[in-house]
This record gives structure tokens, C-alpha cells and sequence, in this order.
């Protein structure tokens, strides 16, 4: 990759501007988000904290900053430590440069990149080179860094690299050489440190013990620590009340106190910060403004998030209908379980996202812009420039993972259903690796037919989250189709040979009765006669239904049997009873021939059974949407189950209730059919077809036989009986 190529929102770079200038940011307080180093005149209450980091850096050149998930150690760095260093080393004469980056996709060449940014030469790829080849040198990089970037005494630089434990995780994925280089230089950092060089990490507490793996960084961790206290009370009241004032407002004091008390909780301080900022955009418009505790949400802090991401997340369904469930999707990719077994954020490119959500960069994008809108900043980058593919796309804070219902739900979140989802893909390339060794070891046909369609929402690039194999699964998923197609053609060619079978029993045994019958005297053949069509008979009712037709044959043996007659009369019956044999065995074989037909086109279709997703306007027309779902999940199409996933409140304009089609061939054959059998389970309004195969016919997040009900907004909702099998 190019230093053009590396993703911008990677690093902050802050070399030449005047540090005493104030310029307020657009709002009090950044939200869920941490501080950026341009917000520092909006960031109280740390300066005793600010003041103990910036001594302990002066003096040992290395510091490792850690902290419990939300404790603020980002915006302790950010908004205070670096503008604190940069305005006294002006005060004293000196020149201070600070530099921030994140390990993510790349630490060497993020490192590279970053600091040939601070002269202005952030794509000059010849700088970008001589910096990657210094860190190349381990131990010796920090002296080799220090003679490229260091021009005089008065020259002082600090590099920020946050959320190191990023760098683990690297190291896990991508091998440990990089990483190896950064510990190194680190440790030699902290054991003969070059002047005016200085480095400060920052990362989550229970990552400390990962330091052991690298030779040296323990203890270099050990020597050069900070562990971030909690706020104190009045601490916590000046970060709540001081920003208000500098917009003319003002928070009262009993809702500050609620506010102070709510952030010695889990994920405290940012949902403190995520409250005031939507109280005052709420509330604080007039000039002169003020907040109280009558504004303070009446179901707790958690929850007003949780409003505020799902309020986001109906946005960007309703931009975003040619592709259903896209935002769940993508907090799926963006999050996961630990070892420890915490949910953390998992930071990805977005041309990643791309490739395992499966859907095109536009669509994708303008998702993840409203969700990094300012006012709103649950995702990063939080800057206003277009994303582009190698953009890292990640969640801005983790109190994100834990306190949105729809993501964090135990029973039926976002992140604990993709959880499931990695077991159900592990079992899958057991049952490959299973099938691989022994070629009968294939899924059920139900298995089968479920894994086939949950697959339609995976990808390869998905896969490869839970261990790769896409072709492997691929080929078991064949092979198991392949097989239960075999089975069900030849279990209708043994129901032919049986019902064949059966029927020449049954003529044999009415033919040796005759025999025995002529050889016999009058009153014998009576006798031997009645004996064999009773044993025919009971031949007959263990048969398939498709043999009735014989039994007319038997019961005229059976009369011919009780009355007295001829040897002529008795072969003339079983002469009849044969004919109309061989005409029921060519009628069973030919409706075994269309058994089985009607068999493997049931079995073609339940690979693509109908989905249809439900969309409904407003909150009033939930109970009937609900009761409407029921119905669906009963009802089928051409004998193929029909699927309803769920529905969701998607607000639209929409004139009149639709169900929407997608593709050509579908919306003329198919889609008449579904509309029927939707139609049945809804006694109104009544639907109409609406045809979008002009714009969708190949969207890649279209499914074979997807469908949409979109109900307006006026519509009522009223379900009917049970749709017809």
C-alpha cells in the first residue's frame, strides 16, 4: 500500500498553529465520541490528571496510560495532554509537535505516514520510506527517528499511540514481525531514551498482561505507567457545567448532580457526554439557555441511547431499501467477543465491508455517514470528507456495544445471533471436513434445505471471520442436494417395483387358484377358490392406495368362486383380472413418474423459497403487521413454505400498500402468486403488485424470490383467516 493509500482518518498530526488559539467547536460536548485535540477549550475537569501525565512524560519520555473501557483515556491525551504540552513549550520558547495514530491495519506504516505529516510531506512516499526504514531498526529507531524528525534543542516532538492494544490483535492476525519492531523501539525507548523524543500509549487495562509476550515490554510497562483515576465529584460538575457556559447556558445544579452520579457508573462518562449533547441540542437554542433536571430522561441514560441509535438506524433503512437489514449487518461486522468473553469493537476497512456485507460502496456509505454525522458520532471516521475503500470504519465507543437493545439484547441481539452464526459456520466445516473423508457424510435434507437458504445472506469474505472454507461448505451443501435428489428418484422407483410386485402376487395367486380349482371337483374348486382370493385379498390392503383398482378384479373371482360355474367361466375372470392389472401397474408407474418429478421440483423450490419482508409506517399498525406475519409463516406457494423474516417500522410516504418485486421474470410469473397467497392472510388493505426490476433487477443484495409488503401510512391493518395450503 502507498502512504497516498493509507486511510486519512489513521492519524492527527498538529505541527505549526498557534496553540493559545480559541476556537469553539460547533456544539458543548462531543457525545458519545472521545475528545479531538481541536476541542481542548470545552475539556474540564482532568487538569490535576493533565498535570501528573505531562510531568511523568517529561520525565521518563515513555508512558503508558491505562484504564477500564470509558474511562476517558483518549480525550485525557487528546484534548489534554497534547495542547498542555504544546502551550507550555511555547510559553518557554520551545516547539512542540504532537502526532496521533492507531495501530489498526498497519502500525509501522500508519507510524511512517504520521510522522512525515508533520512536515507537511504525508504523501511523499520517498519520506514515508526513510521514516518505515528507521522503525525497521527495532532498538535503534528511536536515535534514527530522532536525527530525521529533531532539527535543533528547541525541537520537541510527542507521538500518541492510542488504543495500543490494537497492536495484539495485529499481531495475531497478520504475525508478529511488526509488531516485534514496535515493542523494541519502545522498550529501547524507555531504557536510553534520545532527547526530546516522546512517546505516550494508550490501551485497556486488561491488556497489560499481552505485554509479556514481547521481550522487554513488561517491564517497560511496568517503569513507565499511569492507571487513570476515577473523577472526582467536583471534577465531574466542572466537565458537566463549564462547557455550557462558554454558549451561554447553563446546567442546573440538581441536574448536574444526577448527571455526576450517573458517571461513576459502567460506560459512565460517555453516556453523560452522549446525554448533554442531545439535551442541548434539544433544548438549549435560545440565546440564553438552560438546562434541568425536569429534561432528564425519564428511563435513564442507556436507554435514551438506545432511542437515539435506533432513531438513526430508521433513517438509514429508509435510505437504503434496495438492501434490507444492511445496518444490522454492518454492526454485526464492526463488533465481536473477545477471549475474555467482553464485546469490543472490531474496526474494519470499508472495502472490507463491502465485500462481506455484499453490498455496493454507495449504498454502504451512506449508511455509515449518517451514523458518523455530527450530532450523532456513533461511527468513525467522524470527519465530513466522502469515505473511500481504505477508510477504517469503526465504532466510536464500546458504551455503543453494551447500551443499543437491538445490538447488545442477550437473547436476541445483533451480536449475540452473529455469535451463533460463527458456531453454526464452524459446524459446517466440521461437516465438510467430515464429508471430505467420507463421501456419504452429507446434511440432512431439512439441514440442507435451512443452510442453503441462510447462506443466501453470507459471503466468502464473511466466512473468513470464522475460519475460511466457502468452497468447502460449498461443496458439501452440492453434494447433499445431489444425494437427496438420487434419494428421492429412487425411492419412486422402489414404490413402482413394490407396487409392481404386489400385482403380480396377487394375479399369481388368483391363477394357481384356478389351477387347483379345475384339478379339483365342483365343490373343491368353490372352496380352494374362496380361500385364494381371501389370501389375495390380504395381499391387496397391505399395497398403496394406487391398487384399489384391482380389487373390482378380485371380488368378481370372488362371486365366481361362490357360484357354481365352469373351468371356462373362472379362466375368463382371471384372463379379465390380469388385463386390468397390467393397465393399473402402467397407471401407478406413470404417477410414480410424476411423484417423483413433483419431488425434485418441490426440493428446487424450497432451496429459493418465497422471503417476503414486512415494512409497515407507524407504531398504530404494529399489532395487526404482527398478526399478519403469523399468517404468512403458514402459508405456502406452489406447495414451497413461504418465509417471513420479520418487519420492521420503516416511515414512508408511500400512497398505497404494495408488495414489491425485484426482478423481471419474478415480478410477470412469480410474483402474481405470492400476492395471491400474501392477499389471503389480509382482509385489507388491499396490495398491489409494484414493480422495481428496472432499478434492482441486479442489486447484489437481492435474493432469488424477495419480496416486500409496504403498507402506507393511512392504511389499516387487519389480518384475515389463515391463508389456503
Amino acid at each position: 500500500m502507498t502512504a497516498a493509500a493509507m486511510p486519512p482518518a489513521a492519524v492527527t498530526a498538529v505541527a505549526d498553529d498557534d496553540p493559545f488559539a480559541v476556537d469553539l467547536p460547533p456544539r458543548p460536548y462531543p457525545g458519545l465520541r472521545p475528545f479531538e485535540a481541536a476541542e481542548w477549550p470545552i475539556f474540564f475537569g482532568r487538569e490535576r490528571m493533565v498535570d501528573a501525565v505531562v510531568s511523568q512524560l517529561i520525565g521518563g519520555q515513555l508512558l503508558v496510560v491505562h484504564g477500564d473501557s470509558g474511562s476517558g483515556k483518549s480525550s485525557l491525551i487528546r484534548a489534554g495532554v497534547l495542547p498542555r504540552l504544546r502551550q507550555e513549550g511555547a510559553r518557554a520558547g520551545l516547539r512542540w509537535r504532537t502526532v496521533s495514530v492507531m495501530p489498526r491495519g498497519g502500525p509501522l506504516l500508519n507510524l511512517a505516514r504520521a510522522l512525515a505529516a508533520l512536515d507537511g510531506r504525508g504523501d511523499d512516499a520517498e519520506r514515508v520510506l526513510a521514516l518505515r526504514r528507521a522503525l525497521n531498526q527495532g532498538r535503534l529507531a528511536p536515535t534514527a527517528l530522532a536525527g530525521l524528525l529533531l532539527a535543533d534543542e528547541t525541537d520537541h516532538l510527542c507521538l500518541l499511540i492510542d488504543q495500543f492494544e490494537e497492536l495484539f490483535e495485529h499481531a495475531r492476525l497478520q504475525g508478529g514481525s511488526e509488531a516485534r519492531l514496535l515493542t523494541d523501539a519502545l522498550v529501547a525507548l524507555a531504557e536510553q531514551p534520545p532527547p526530546r523524543l516522546h512517546v505516550v500509549l494508550t490501551m485497556r487495562s486488561e491488556y497489560l498482561g499481552a505485554c509479556a509476550r514481547f521481550p522487554g515490554l513488561a517491564e517497560a510497562v511496568n517503569a513507565h505507567q499511569y492507571l487513570l483515576p476515577p473523577m472526582s465529584v467536583p471534577d465531574l460538575l466542572r466537565a458537566i457545567r463549564e462547557p455550557a457556559r462558554l454558549y451561554g447556558g447553563d446546567v442546573e445544579p440538581a441536574l448536574a448532580e444526577r448527571l455526576a452520579a450517573d458517571a461513576a457508573g459502567v460506560d459512565g462518562l460517555p453516556l453523560v457526554q452522549h446525554a448533554l449533547m442531545l439535551l442541548q441540542r434539544e433544548h438549549g437554542a435560545p440565546a440564553t439557555w438552560r438546562l434541568t433536571l425536569a429534561h432528564y430522561p425519564a428511563d435513564g441514560l442507556a436507554a435514551q441511547l438506545s432511542r437515539h441509535a435506533d432513531a438513526v438506524r430508521e433513517q438509514a433503512d429508509a435510505a437504503t431499501p434496495q438492501r434490507p437489514r444492511l445496518v444490522e449487518d454492518l454492526f454485526r461486522a464492526l463488533t465481536t467477543i473477545n477471549a475474555e468473553g467482553h464485546a469490543v469493537r472490531r474496526p474494519q476497512p470499508l472495502g472490507r465491508l463491502v465485500e462481506v456485507l455484499q453490498a455496493d460502496l454507495p449504498t454502504l456509505a451512506l449508511a455509515i455517514d449518517l451514523f458518523r454525522a455530527d450530532g450523532v458520532s456513533f461511527l468513525v471516521p467522524r470527519d465530513a470528507r466522502p469515505l473511500v475503500e481504505n477508510d477504517w470504519v469503526d465504532i466510536s465507543h464500546e458504551a455503543l456495544i453494551r447500551g443499543w437493545h437491538a445490538l447488545a439484547d442477550s437473547t436476541d441481539g445483533w451480536l449475540v445471533n452473529e455469535f451463533r452464526n460463527g458456531l453454526v459456520w464452524r459446524a459446517l466445516l466440521v461437516q465438510a471436513e467430515s464429508y471430505e473423508r467420507e463421501p456419504d457424510s452429507v446434511l440432512s435434507p431439512t439441514t440442507t434445505d435451512e443452510r442453503t437458504c441462510w447462506l443466501q445472506r453470507r459471503s466468502p469474505a464473511w466466512a473468513e471471520r470464522y475460519g475460511g472454507g466457502w468452497e468447502r461448505v460449498q461443496a458439501l451443501i452440492a453434494a447433499s442436494r445431489a444425494r437427496h435428489a438420487a434419494d428421492a428418484r429412487r425411492n419412486s422407483q422402489q414404490r413402482i417395483i413394490k407396487w409392481g410386485a404386489a400385482g403380480v402376487s396377487l394375479v399369481l395367486l388368483a391363477m394357481y387358484g384356478v389351477q387347483r380349482t379345475v384339478s379339483n371337483q365342483v365343490a373343491g374348486e368353490r372352496d380352494a377358490a374362496k380361500v385364494q382370493a381371501q389370501r389375495a385379498e390380504s395381499l391387496l390392503s397391505s399395497t398403496e392406495a394406487g391398487t384399489r383398482q384391482l380389487q373390482s378384479a378380485l371380488a368378481d373371482l370372488r362371486r365366481q368362486a361362490r357360484s357354481p360355474g365352469s373351468r371356462a367361466t373362472l379362466e375368463a375372470a382371471v384372463i379379465a383380472a390380469t388385463a386390468q392389472f397390467a393397465d393399473v401397474v402402467d397407471q401407478l408407474d406413470n404417477a410414480a413418474q410424476k411423484a417423483a418429478a413433483v419431488a425434485e421440483h418441490t426440493a428446487a423450490a424450497r432451496v429459493a423459497r418465497p422471503l417476503v419482508y414486512i415494512q409497515y409506517a407507524n407504531s398504530a399498525q404494529e399489532p395487526g403487521v404482527r398478526a399478519f406475519r403469523q399468517l404468512l409463516q403458514d402459508a405456502r406457494v406452489d406447495g414451497v413454505a413461504l418465509n417471513a423474516p420479520g418487519y420492521e417500522l420503516r416511515p414512508t410516504s408511500t400512497a398505497r400498500s404494495v408488495l414489491r418485486c425485484f426482478r423481471t421474470a419474478e415480478c410477470r410469473d412469480d410474483a402474481p402468486k405470492v400476492l395471491a397467497v400474501v392477499q389471503q392472510a389480509l382482509a385489507r388493505p388491499r396490495l398491489e403488485i409494484e414493480n422495481v426490476s428496472a432499478t434492482y433487477e441486479n442489486a447484489k443484495g437481492v435474493r432469488p424470490r424477495q419480496y416486500e409488503v409496504w403498507f402506507a401510512p393511512g392504511d389499516e391493518i387487519v389480518p384475515a383467516a389463515a391463508p389456503k395450503q
